[in-house]
């Protein structure tokens, strides 16, 4: 067999990525009543959880009974799960750990609105299905065993974090795992030391090394030899505008990614305008069901359709989660890609407790900054959303604070000012009361940037 298809098989499974949709749906019905037996004999929390919703796993025979049943998990939910079970068997997995402890050999956690940690476990098995898709995605995006990346994500204790550099060091590309802890000066002089030909971190951490390495290095990020950026852990990489700044300043292509637990992954694909993201893992994980953020009620699955994202895994041993919500809102499309690629793809709006409605106009904070982006070079891109009180519900106007580019002349930063009313007039349908301040005013972050402020009155 040529090498060319030996690396294929390493990375793409077509018996899995191009096996038709009736034989697929098959399967996933297969593994799903699979998954709820196994989650209702080993947890006390499911058995509750169905108790509660008049349900047995055996009810469940198809997809769409499994979308009758409530949201059993929310972060809440798993928060106090995790302390009811540190309390009562001393380890930190919740109660819907099904595995046995001895058997949890990874361990990840992200950070909740609280600022306490929100763990996630995995077995053997729930790492090797991790690895296979994390793979299936950078297979997507162009990397090849052999290949230098650099790490930028944070490293410790994230979904992106270790297990990234696990995947990728199982089929042989070299992985430089320096991590966002490291910070902008070592990260950027490893870059050019290393020179490697992808780039893993978050949109906000791509854009901000733009502005930071003429500083750092002498050097345009242009000058650094990436071809390829993946960017995960927020929309931006969704952003038209966002995308056009990063790919032109890089002379690379940018991917956009979620997923890293749980049988999800997803990634967008090389069509010249943003198509959303592939799913993946419809083999192992139902990653895109929607609902009715207030009433919770099951969304048709059409194309185009926006509602909460609710996941269920297939095939996972440690947690598994059985219709679990991270507060995500989601918009599929079921028509066929112009790239050609088979199966859904989903697309990223926000997050539920960052949805803002003004006036019964629901507006999303990423929407925002895109608008913003578009007025680039005028603006930097930089913006902040002032609340004097937490939303969802705004009493308008809208406030917004926008930075505009340095040697503007005050004439020309009002008729920006202007242009960015009518455009988010038009394009969102709010009217704005927006201050333009100068460049620098924000600080710029390697880390997720926060776009709305509290500024009580």
């Amino acid at each position: 067999m040529p090498e060319s298809e030996v690396l294929k098989e390493r990375f793409f499974e077509p018996e899995i990525e191009l096996m038709p949709r009736r034989q697929l749906e098959a399967l996933r019905r297969k593994k799903l009543q699979r998954q709820l037996r196994y989650a209702y004999e080993r947890s006390e929390f499911y058995r509750e959880k169905f108790r509660a919703a008049g349900a047995r796993p055996e009810d469940i025979r198809s997809l769409d009974d499994l979308r009758q049943l409530p949201i059993f998990i929310t972060p809440e939910i798993h928060r106090e799960s995790q302390e009811e079970s540190h309390r009562r068997l001393g380890h930190p997995f919740g109660m819907f750990l099904c595995a046995p402890l001895e058997d949890v050999i990874s361990v990840a956690s992200t950070s909740g609105t609280t600022g306490e940690p929100t763990f996630y476990a995995f077995t053997r098995h729930d790492v090797e299905v991790t690895n296979r898709l994390w793979v299936r995605g950078f297979w997507r995006a162009g990397i090849r065993p052999g290949d230098t990346v650099m790490q930028a994500f944070g490293l410790s204790m994230f979904l992106a974090g270790v297990p990234i550099v696990r995947a990728l060091e199982s089929i042989g590309v070299r992985v430089i795992p320096c991590g966002a802890e490291a910070g902008s000066e070592r990260l950027l002089k490893l870059i050019w030391w290393t020179r490697p030909r992808a780039l893993l971190c978050t949109p906000s951490y791509a854009e901000y090394l733009i502005d930071v390495a003429p500083r750092i290095l002498g050097k345009n990020v242009g000058d650094l030899g990436i071809e390829i950026i993946c960017c995960a852990g927020e929309p931006g990489a969704g952003l038209p505008e966002l995308r056009r700044k990063i790919e032109e300043s890089y002379g690379a292509r940018l991917y956009d990614m979620l997923g890293g637990a749980h049988g999800i992954l997803n990634i967008s694909c090389d069509a010249p305008e943003y198509q959303g993201m592939h799913v993946l893992g419809d083999d192992f994980s139902v990653s895109y069901d929607l609902v009715d953020p207030e009433t919770k009620a099951p969304i048709p699955l059409v194309d185009g359709a926006i509602g909460e994202r609710v996941k269920t895994s297939l095939e996972w041993e440690a947690q598994p989660p059985v219709r679990y919500s991270v507060g995500d809102i989601y918009q599929i499309f079921t028509k066929p890609c112009v790239c050609g690629q088979p199966g859904p793809r989903i697309k990223v709006l926000g997050r539920i407790d960052d949805l803002l409605i003004v006036k019964g106009v629901k507006v999303y904070p990423a929407a925002v900054k895109n608008i913003i982006e578009s007025f680039a070079p005028r603006t930097t891109g930089e913006l902040r959303i002032v609340l004097n009180e937490p939303g969802p519900r705004v009493s308008p106007p809208l406030k917004l604070r926008v930075e505009y580019q340095s040697g503007l002349e005050k004439d020309a930063v009002e008729m920006l000012k202007q242009d960015i009313i009518e455009a988010l007039h038009q394009r969102l349908r709010v009217r704005p009361k927006v201050d333009m301040v100068p460049e620098g005013t924000f600080e710029r972050t390697r880390h997720k940037t926060k776009l709305i402020e509290y500024h009580p009155e």
